[in-house]
């Protein structure tokens, strides 16, 4: 049985021998400002495609919200078919604009239902050929583009959702899977925020002790 004294220099001689057998830790490697440069280059990316992301969730949080009524008069669709194509070509985002029926004219591109007051009915988009009526009560036939015959369906005002403002090919199949996976989307554009985040922080400290060193 050891005294006070004897356990105290037993204790500090193991702690002077892990001192001395224990390896030292060794400095993590200088960065080279090549490695930096890339990995600020891959944290930019990052942030850039989390941004796009963010973007196009945003964009289709906002149809969804606004797809009933719109909003400041216009709507947005994307464009399923391509009857339209050279107008308004397949997976296009068709941007439309209320008007006034006086003021649709032969040859302006609309997009209405083709059973009036029934919103689960088939959303057309075509170019009118036609206007006919007057004093309110106006109605309208269309026409598919290089078709010489006009459609067999008569529009009234109140099918008539919009008449064509812009179109922003391709931006509608963005948008549908993004609305399709929009969870996934989410989870994703995080990820990769955090991820650049980190990579910043990873570099700043390595960067700042490189500098050290070069200045020693």
């Amino acid at each position: 049985m050891l005294s006070r004294q004897g356990q105290a220099f037993v204790e500090e001689v193991d702690q002077l021998a892990g001192e001395v057998l224990a390896p030292e830790k060794a400095e993590p490697a200088p960065m080279t400002p090549r490695q930096a440069w890339n990995m600020r280059r891959t944290a930019n990316a990052f942030y850039g495609v989390t941004v796009a992301l963010g973007l196009l969730l945003g964009l289709a949080l906002l149809l969804n919200a606004f797809a009933a009524n719109g909003v400041l008069g216009m709507r947005f669709f994307v464009e399923p078919t391509n009857v339209m194509l050279k107008q308004v070509p397949r997976g296009s985002l068709l941007i439309t604009v209320n008007r006034k029926p006086d003021k649709i004219e032969k040859g302006d591109i609309i997009t209405y239902l083709a059973l009036p007051r029934n919103p689960e009915s088939p959303r057309l988009t075509r170019i009118v050929d036609e206007r006919t009526g007057g004093e309110g009560n106006y109605h309208f036939r269309t026409k598919r583009p290089g078709s010489a015959a006009p459609d067999s369906i008569v529009i009234n005002t109140t099918s008539i959702l919009g008449v064509k403002l812009a179109v922003l090919p391709r931006l509608g199949f963005a948008i549908s899977f993004v609305r399709i996976y929009a969870g996934g989307f989410a989870v994703a554009a995080a990820a990769l925020c955090a991820a650049a985040v980190l990579l910043r922080r990873w570099i700043r400290p390595r960067k700042e002790r490189n500098d050290v060193q070069t200045l020693l």
